[in-house]
């Protein structure tokens, strides 16, 4: 059995991508993994300092704010699912406010082996997914996360839009096959 932790980076709680991952987590949850979800833009994430606190101090922040509860749910997951809407070519501020935070754990000791990527993005063109799902493989890479799977929904902007869309099914077996 996996335990998930699924981000969500977009502000829109009912979203296609918050679609996208409820069909990733019913699956999931069929084949009995544990999940948990995390509204990133929920939270109240600060961007890193850089003063290195945490390297001397057990990884522990010298900000107190929401990214201690986000540490302690990274260090009780094995498996990342990373649900996202492409802004502007990337990721959502707030996703990497919250990624930058996890260098704290560069003095504890990473417990994701595994990840995911549910995206979703209101243009068409591939170009514009592409750049996100390559930044994902090399953030993937150089963390030693394994890839388990990228699953991109094109051309979907207002919420709803991705209804009775193929990557609907293919989140639900990606949930399934973990």
């Amino acid at each position: 059995m996996r335990k998930v932790l699924v981000l969500y980076c977009s502000a829109r709680k009912t979203g296609n991508s918050a679609t996208l991952a409820a069909s990733f987590i019913k699956g999931a949850l069929t084949k009995g993994h544990q999940v948990t979800e995390y509204f990133i833009p929920d939270k109240t994430i600060a961007p890193c300092l850089g003063c290195n606190y945490c390297q001397t101090h057990q990884g522990e922040c010298i900000q107190k704010d929401d990214m201690q509860e986000a540490s302690r749910l990274l260090q009780e997951h094995d498996t990342l699912v990373i649900a996202s809407p492409v802004y502007y070519l990337g990721f959502p501020g707030s996703f990497k406010l919250f990624l930058d935070r996890t260098y704290n754990e560069s003095a504890t000791g990473r417990k994701i082996t595994a990840s995911i990527l549910l995206t979703t993005a209101c243009k068409q063109e591939d170009f514009v997914t592409n750049t996100l799902v390559q930044y994902y493989r090399s953030l993937a890479d150089y963390l030693g996360w394994k890839n388990l799977g990228v699953i991109s929904a094109q051309g979907v902007e207002s919420p709803g839009e991705i209804a009775g869309l193929p990557c609907l099914d293919a989140a639900f077996q990606l949930g399934l096959e973990l």
